[in-house]
Parts: structure tokens; sequence; C-alpha cells
């Protein structure tokens, strides 16, 4: 298998040297997509002959391809290599209370297959275990990927998550860790983590905060959570916990959340809340998103709720732009198509409740991967997680 370097040995040695080497090469056109030798050797500090011996081997081995010559001060310009898209695959899922989302993307970031199902209940613990079990290893058969090409799965998942033990503690609870239990179902090293913290995991690596110190990710889908980016870094907090914005209280409405708590702030932004709203006005249950889609053909009703959301979430940010002075708010989720018509309340109740030199240092943006930043981020965590030192 070409990728046997992957595998980790605390064993010191000349291979296992080189092996470290080759996942740092791995890493750096991760990051990088394209790099000469010169510039891989000067990332990695090895001789001009070493890096050339290593790339050499995995070119020979199908993992790296030539992509072009690139510019040059002087003498013969350099070939740049990158990763071969088809030699390795990453399962990327997400996993929301009424949605299962699974993309497979290739090394060079691209999206091979995409699927998804709303009829998946993630409350239904063995309904749940059962549909994940059966349809990852089905879907990756239909594609015809052999197994050894899989370096990883990445799963975002709803609720409490604690990514280093591999722990989901609101959903999918076992009597191990979610994680192992899937690795030995299916075979591939399994990866999991909060949604919200993937999809800024994707805005950090390949979207609008990418080269952010501080920034803020809001994720604004049936729920509401935010992801922070301190000094570069995800912040997770200390049990991984970080991040549950839409629990804060907001309002002494009586309203029961689900999470069993009244008057927090995603009984008046989030999905749900646009749903309960809905169905009071018009008596009609329909699900969040489907009520986003009259947006488009100018419903009056549904574009007034979304403004008083607007505000609403804006007043709610402006407390963390006055407490943590952010660079940038990436705006993110399922209520990306409808954002814009949001923009002006948002930035209203940012203006009115938090300190102008503040709000005016902060940017707020529009997610530029929308809906798959969460399946970027799990594709980011499995590289991170696998190639990691």
């Amino acid at each position: 298998m070409a990728w046997t370097f992957l595998e980790k040995t605390t064993e010191y040695g000349t291979q296992s040297k080189q092996n470290t080497q080759r996942r740092k090469i791995v890493h750096l056109l991760f990051h990088h997509q394209e790099l000469s030798i010169p510039a891989l050797c000067q990332f990695l500090k090895l001789s001009v002959p070493t890096g050339t011996k290593l790339v050499k081997e995995f070119e020979n081995q199908g993992i790296l391809v030539e992509a072009g010559k690139r510019e040059s001060s002087g003498g013969r310009r350099p070939v740049a290599y990158r990763l071969a898209p088809n030699m390795g695959y990453v399962v990327c899922i997400e996993l929301v209370s009424h949605a299962f989302k699974l993309g497979i993307i290739n090394l060079q970031r691209e999206l091979v297959y995409e699927y998804e199902s709303e009829t998946f209940d993630l409350n239904d613990k063995n309904a749940a275990l059962d549909f994940l079990k059966t349809i990852v290893p089905q879907i990756i058969n239909s594609q015809n990927i052999p197994a050894e090409k899989i370096l990883g799965v990445g799963i975002g998942i709803a609720g409490r998550v604690n990514h280093k033990k591999g722990i989901s503690y609101s959903y999918l609870n076992l009597d191990q860790p979610l994680a192992n239990y899937l690795q030995m179902e299916w075979g591939f090293p399994v990866f999991i983590d909060n949604d919200t913290r993937l999809l800024a995991w994707g805005e950090n690596t390949f979207g609008l905060a990418q080269d952010k110190k501080n920034a803020i990710c809001v994720n604004l889908s049936r729920g509401l959570a935010v992801s922070l980016i301190s000094n570069g870094q995800l912040h997770n907090g200390h049990s991984g916990f970080a991040g549950e914005f839409g629990h804060i209280f907001a309002a002494d409405n009586k309203r029961l959340c689900i999470c069993g708590k009244k008057g927090c702030l995603e009984t008046l932004v989030s999905g749900l809340a646009l749903e309960s709203a809905y169905a009071a006005q018009t008596g009609e249950q329909l699900p969040y998103k489907k009520i986003l889609n009259q947006v488009e053909r100018g419903q009056p009703q549904v574009i007034e709720n979304l403004h008083q959301m607007g505000e609403q979430l804006g007043r709610a940010l402006a407390g963390l732009i006055d407490l943590l002075n952010p660079e940038l708010i990436v705006l993110s989720g399922g209520f990306v198509p409808v954002f814009e018509t949001m923009r002006y309340s948002i930035i209203k109740g940012i203006s009115l409740y938090s300190l102008p030199q503040l709000a005016s240092d902060c940017e707020i943006k529009v997610s530029t991967l929308g809906d798959n930043a969460g399946i970027m981020g799990a594709y980011a965590m499995v590289f991170e997680q696998t190639l990691a030192p």
C-alpha cells in the first residue's frame, strides 16, 4: 500500500524519520496545493538530494504528479508537484438532528460524490447507528473506491463532543467512544468533532478566515452556535464544548429550548424559531429551509421574521464583539442563502449594542464555502489528525 508511511511508530530509526518527512511533504501539499522541490526542501529543512529522492519516490508510487513549471528569478524554471487527485479520498459526514450529509473529497479538494438524507433522525440512536454503519461502506463501494485509498472519515455531529476522546455526549453516546466504535465497524480511521467547530475549521483552512488571527464563525441552521478562532487557533474550551452561543439567556419569553432551559437565544434566532413563528402565523408546519425558499418569492411575513431575527442576532453578536474584539465574523450554516436579506438588520443590531470602535474594526461576511463549510472542515480535520507528527 502506497500510504504505509502514515502508520506512526515510537521506534526511532532511519525509516521512522523518513516516514515523518513523507507525512510532512503531504501535509505541506495539502495546505499549499503545489510546491517545487526547492520550496519543499526549504520548508522541511532538507537537503535538495534528500528532498528529490522522497519526491521521486512519491511520484513513482503515483502519490505526486507534476503540476507544471513555475516562474524563477534565474536559471531553469523549477517543476512544481501536487498530490495526485485520485490516490486518496476522505469521507466527510455531517450529522444534525434531522439531516445526514456525506461528501467524498479527493486530494485536490474536489467533491467527487455527495449524498444527503432528510429522513435521518439523530435522536433515534439505534436506527441512526444502523444507518451509519450501512450507508458509508455502501457508498464507498458504489463509487468503486478501493478501501486502501480511504485516508479516513471525518464526522461533524451536533451537540457536545470531545474530539480528543472521540466521544459524542449529546447524541449516539455509547459505552465506548463513538469514533472507536465506527472505526472498528468500517476499518478506516475515524475522527469526530462538533459540527460548528468543523464549520470553523473549514473556514480557517479554505474559507474567509484563512490567515485571520481572531474570528467568529456563526452557524445559523436549525440551531445556533459559534466557533471561535483565537490567535489563529480553534478555541475548544476546557471540555471541548466551547461555542454554545444559542443557549445563552436572551429573553424572559418562557419559551422552552431543546436544551431544557427557557429564554435561550436559540428560541429567538434559529431554524426552529423560524418554524415556530411561521406555524403561529400560517397554521402550517414547514421545515425551515422550505420557509427560507419563500424569500425568493418575496413572501413579506417571512422576510419580516428574518429581519427580526437578524437584529436579535446582531444584538447578541455585539456582546461577543465587545468581549473578544474579533477582526471578522463569518456568517455560515443553513441560512447562507438569506444572509444578504438579513445583513442590514444584523449590522443594525451590532451598531445599536456594540462599542463603535470595536464594531467598526470587525468585518461581517457571508461564507463563500456555503453549505459545504462543515464538510470541508471534516476534510481538514482528517488530514491534520492523520498527518500529525
